[in-house]
């Protein structure tokens, strides 16, 4: 933005929100001095953390396994940036799903203002249909059809974007429930001006719920989605065999 732009932008400010940018702007600045001071101890023994957390847990669970292979590094480097996360404060308290969030809300937020929406959901069930098709297989070998719901709710990118919040597989793990991940990136977008034609109901009813029939309807099974609740925002989906 140019001298003048950002001039223009500060006197259309309020008091507000003139205060509101100058204490962001002095946190952000705290903050990057203290993630500096972090990452320079953390750093060096990155490797050694990852190691030393991997071996916590496999003690704490009764495990002899090697959790992380020999990736003590990533491990050590996803480790470091969650506690980074842990301190972004303002302008309000981030979580380790909120880039999967953002970035998942501008592309539904896209499809929606642009009338895209059926387009952009077929072109969701095309991508996974190869993904998919291995289990398919595999519930044709097994007649367990738990595996379709596994197939689309255990992989890294669904539970990524939920684990924040919290979820848990029930009755054999043919049935998951979950707290729906949007609602405070939403919220924060909408004070600005941002996917404010987008709800977690119309995320839920509108996005969610066509993409996963979609993929049901490939894995030649039924989904059952819970009506949505605005007072819990629990998300429950179980799988049934075709009638």
């Amino acid at each position: 933005m140019s001298a003048t732009g950002a001039a223009v932008q500060e006197t259309t400010m309020t008091e507000e929100e003139r205060a509101r940018a100058d204490a962001i702007m002095k946190g952000w600045f705290a903050l990057n001095d203290y993630t500096q001071a972090f990452e320079a101890k953390f750093g060096p023994i990155t490797a050694e953390i990852g190691r030393a957390v991997a071996d916590l847990v496999a003690e704490r669970i009764g495990t002899t396994d090697n959790l992380i292979e020999d990736r003590d590094a990533e491990f050590g480097r996803i480790i470091g940036n969650t506690i980074r996360t842990f301190q972004m404060k303002l302008p309000y308290y981030h979580q380790g799903n909120d880039a999967l969030i953002k970035e998942q809300l501008k592309w539904v937020d896209f499809a929606f203002s642009t009338g895209k929406v059926d387009e952009m959901i077929e072109w969701d069930i095309e991508s996974m249909r190869e993904i998919l098709s291995e289990r398919v297989y595999w519930i044709e070998q097994t007649g367990d059809i738990s595996l379709a719901l596994d197939a689309i709710t255990t992989p890294t990118c669904f539970r990524d974007l939920v684990a924040a919040e919290g979820f848990e597989f029930h009755d054999n793990r043919h049935r998951v429930s979950y707290l729906s991940p949007y609602k405070r990136i939403l919220e924060k977008g909408w004070k600005r001006g941002i996917w404010t034609n987008l709800t977690e109901q119309k995320i839920h009813e509108e996005w969610t719920i066509p993409r996963f029939r979609g993929y049901a309807d490939h894995l030649q099974v039924k989904l059952v989605f819970s009506p949505w609740n605005e007072e819990t925002r629990i998300i429950e989906i179980s799988v049934e065999p075709l009638a």
